[in-house]
């Protein structure tokens, strides 16, 4: 019998080893999905998502990113991105994406990206769009500029200061010390992330989720932020690319919808012709671990269908 599951190493451009969760065992295959995860959490946390996917056609992998699950190597690296972090990490989706394509080059090729990992495939799309075939973003948002700007100089100081590896309970409150206020008597400072009171428990078990990131992980996570939505950059968009973009609207993330509006509206005055929103209501930030997360699973696979003509 096949094992639905492996896990596998993969070296980056730099020699940085990345790990990659595989659920590629699917009889006449349609398509991949390439799933970058978010912040403090890890590929693996997918795996709900990919086997309704793998029954439905599509192969999925996940990596870990740098400073997360088992590509940062120990628990005490959990963080820490390295020098140029943000970029490396898009270069190392890029060169998993050419690896798949390489793969499977018969197969039409998707990005399914959530919350930090969207806006990693914000800046993939800009450099290298024209190279899949649709992109989901999940939990995301178009990112306030004067927000961006403050967080970078504060990152920037916090960083001059402590330095890259220092762990900074100052930006960590200062990015999701909020986020709570809205829900009424929260049993846990990560019930922002679902309704669903059991997967919340399962990511504060998690050793891989929820730490507090370093100075390095807030300093070029913000720098990045302020190159998404120059309209000069925005101009290098693969107008025909389909998008989809979906999120809770008790997400704090994207401001309760008003952010993911902004993104949505952003890509379609950039000239992007095909981009679809949905708002789920009264559902939180991880979608793909609500209460509901059957109808997302769902949704996605319906706008996958409608991009593939199945």
């Amino acid at each position: 019998m096949r094992e639905k599951y492996r896990g596998f190493w993969l070296k980056a451009e730099d020699g940085h080893d990345i790990y990659l969760h595989a659920w590629d065992q699917v009889d006449n295959p349609r398509g991949i999905l390439q799933i970058f995860h978010g912040m403090a959490e890890h590929g693996k946390r997918y795996e709900g998502f990919a086997q309704y996917m793998n029954e439905h056609g599509f192969i999925v992998y996940a990596d870990d990113h740098r400073g997360h699950g088992r590509t940062a190597g120990s628990l005490e690296n959990i963080g820490y991105i390295g020098e140029d972090g943000f970029n490396k990490l898009v270069q190392d989706e890029y060169l998993i994406s050419k690896f798949l394509k390489e793969k499977y080059p018969w197969l039409p090729l998707f990005i399914v990206a959530h919350s930090f990992g969207s806006f990693v495939a914000q800046e993939y799309i800009i450099r290298y769009g024209w190279g899949i075939n649709g992109l989901v973003l999940s939990g995301s948002a178009a990112m306030n500029t004067l927000k961006a700007k403050l967080g970078y100089i504060l990152a920037s100081i916090e960083r001059l200061i402590h330095g890259e590896k220092y762990r900074s309970r100052f930006l960590d409150w200062l990015s999701f010390g909020t986020f709570n206020r809205r829900i009424k008597n929260n049993p846990s400072k990560f019930a922002w992330l679902s309704t669903d009171e059991k997967e919340v428990r399962k990511y504060e078990e998690d050793p891989y989720c929820g730490g507090i990131f370093t100075t390095g992980f807030f300093y070029y996570l913000s720098r990045g932020f302020l190159g998404l939505y120059r309209p000069e950059r925005l101009a290098n968009l693969p107008k025909d690319l389909p998008i989809l973009i979906i999120a809770g609207e008790e997400d704090p993330v994207g401001e309760y919808g008003r952010l993911v509006k902004r993104l949505y509206n952003i890509y379609k005055e950039a000239g992007c012709q095909n981009v679809d929103l949905k708002l789920y209501p009264g559902k939180r930030h991880e979608l793909f671990n609500e209460v509901n997360r059957e109808e997302v699973y769902a949704d996605v696979l319906n706008w996958l269908d409608c991009i593939t003509g199945k």
